[in-house]
């Protein structure tokens, strides 16, 4: 059995190149410390969609959530659970700060979900309340009406108990003569903030647990070797711990300036609306960006000219400066303005595509991490960035191997899962945390990914191989949008099986073909990518969907529902 720690090491080498980052033990101390740093500073922005723009300073961006948090002490709320339902937004961001500071936990729910489903996870968190959006009012009224929970609060609207009414009362609270001493209560750092439910690719979400020390160390911690600049953008989902840890809290840590999108429809306006110089995504979105930028070359017969640039580096981006190429330098600003760091994570991004960004002018940086550690365990930095890599650890996580499996300690490892001590054993070795990822860790202490351990296929002669692999491969093709690799049964036994791709076609590289000519396109591609493969990880059947695949919060493939 291999096992390999490489805490040590990796401490040693970030230390001469780290941040001087603040770290705070609560979210009380938090709200505090962020107001009193950066008070007039601009936090927070958000566009509606008549494209009006709302902005909060830290100063009132605090103010706001600490006027909420008294009225939710008014109401005896503290130390309850209270979810989350709805899209973003800054009252979504508001709520958390507010019930995270009081001491209670904020049960973050995936508004996306199905009705039935989002019922399940507030019962079954325990929720005594709901900060619910529009679009997910009708179903909390159910359950208050049911019994299931006992207050409705809206996130937005001008409805009863809106998010503008319960801070008015916060306020004429706070203001009276006597309670000009009152401050947010001291909490205990390993008391549970946060319960988030798993995004992962397979049917069950479990009940994550993280306490105010897990999520906050996190923040501080994936920002320690990475130089974001002052305006970031995110369109990532608030109630995922990668959108809500690694954008929003982390964000706010340095005193940066944050802009949420709530609309995926909206998120290339509003990108181009608040011109951020960085951005915090997951691989589709730099995939789709990627694609945008060649159709638009394609459509001013630049492609040619484009593909001779790339080919030969003469674009080569110079660290810490924008391309050396005049045209590669104006196709950028053209579209993406003043955007020049990425940072990635979620899922595998191409090592292709990060190159080519590269040249642009654009650094992209790979992370790595998984709800269940707040979220983040690794991430690549400015100066020390390995493509193909997420990254080296983050100052307080350890990691190791075991038989191939990525596995994690230390202060942002969860508390546990909500009422399920067989499902928290079943993942945790002592302090360790099994993340069911398969990888390795170089001699320079740089993680790499290679699959997930529940994806494997396994073929009768004992070969095993990672889909992601084979995927990652047929990505290259074109006209894929996007692809799923799986081992198709053609026996009686489970391991009697043939490799399949399930492809979406690109309908933009696609338009004006039959089905027939997009399969015979596709397949005499994947011919030729089959024979620079062994003969058990060629692809041996092929089938095309007319939809995308269902995804995750972070934007994975539900590869169970296929």
């Amino acid at each position: 059995m291999e096992q390999t720690k490489i805490h040590g090491e990796v401490r040693q080498i970030m230390k001469i190149q780290s941040n001087q980052v603040d770290y705070y033990n609560t979210f009380s101390e938090y709200l505090t410390g962020i107001k009193e740093k950066f008070a007039d500073r601009e936090a927070l922005s958000f566009y509606d969609r008549k494209q009006e723009k709302t902005t909060y300073t830290y100063r009132e961006l605090t103010k706001r959530c600490r006027q909420l948090a008294a009225y939710l002490m008014q109401q005896g709320m503290e130390n309850h659970h209270i979810a989350i339902v709805g899209e973003n937004g800054p009252d979504w961001i508001c709520a958390y700060l507010a019930i995270t500071s009081i001491g209670s936990t904020a049960v973050c729910v995936d508004a996306e979900q199905p009705e039935d489903i989002l019922k399940e996870m507030i019962v079954m968190s325990e929720a005594e309340a709901v900060f619910t959006s529009q679009s997910c009012a009708d179903l909390c009224g159910e359950l208050l009406r049911s019994g299931s929970i006992r207050e409705v609060y809206q996130l937005s609207g001008t409805g009863d108990h809106n998010v503008d009414q319960l801070c008015r009362e916060g306020k004429a609270f706070l203001d009276s003569p006597e309670n000009k001493e009152w401050a947010l209560p001291e909490n205990d750092p390993e008391q549970t903030a946060e319960i988030a439910f798993t995004s992962g690719t397979t049917s069950t979400s479990k009940m994550v647990m993280l306490s105010h020390k897990n999520i906050l160390t996190n923040a501080s911690d994936s920002i320690r070797f990475v130089d974001a600049d002052k305006k970031v953008f995110s369109a990532l989902p608030c109630y995922h711990t990668y959108g809500l840890t690694a954008a929003v809290l982390a964000t706010f840590v340095r005193g940066a300036h944050l802009c949420i999108n709530g609309d995926l429809r909206t998120v290339m306006r509003d990108m181009k609306l608040f011109g951020p110089d960085s951005m915090l995504t997951v691989p589709l979105m730099v995939e789709a960006i990627h694609k945008q930028i060649w159709l638009a070359a394609e459509k001013e017969g630049k492609e040619e000219g484009l593909k001779k640039l790339l080919k030969s580096g003469i674009g080569k981006r110079v660290r810490g400066k924008g391309s050396k190429n005049q045209i590669l330098e104006e196709m950028w600003k053209k579209y993406f303005g003043n955007l020049h760091l990425i940072i990635s994570g979620g899922a595998h991004l191409s090592s292709e595509i990060q190159e080519e960004f590269e040249q642009f002018g654009v650094l992209i940086l790979q992370g790595y991490g998984i709800t269940e550690c707040s979220p983040m365990v690794s991430v690549n930095g400015n100066e020390c960035n390995r493509i193909g890599s997420v990254g080296r650890a983050l100052t307080h996580c350890e990691v190791r191997t075991v038989d191939e499996e990525i596995q994690v300690s230390g202060d942002s490892v969860m508390k546990g899962y909500y009422n399920s001590t067989e499902q928290t054993q079943e993942v945790m070795d002592g302090k360790w945390f099994c993340t069911g990822d398969l990888g390795y860790v170089d001699k320079d202490g740089y993680i790499f990914i290679t699959g997930r351990k529940k994806n494997l296929i396994v073929f009768k002669n004992g070969k095993k191989l990672s889909p992601e692999k084979l995927e990652e491969l047929i990505m290259t093709i074109p006209c894929v949008k996007e692809v799923m690799v799986y081992g198709a049964s053609k026996g009686a036994s489970a391991d009697d099986v043939s490799l399949a791709a399930s492809i979406y076609p690109d309908p933009d590289k696609t338009q004006g073909m039959s089905a027939y000519e997009i399969l015979d396109r596709l397949q005499e591609q994947i011919d030729q990518m089959n024979q620079t493969l062994p003969l058990y990880q060629q692809i041996q059947m092929i089938n095309i969907r007319e939809q995308e695949f269902k995804k995750t919060a972070s934007l994975k493939i539900k590869r169970y529902l296929i």
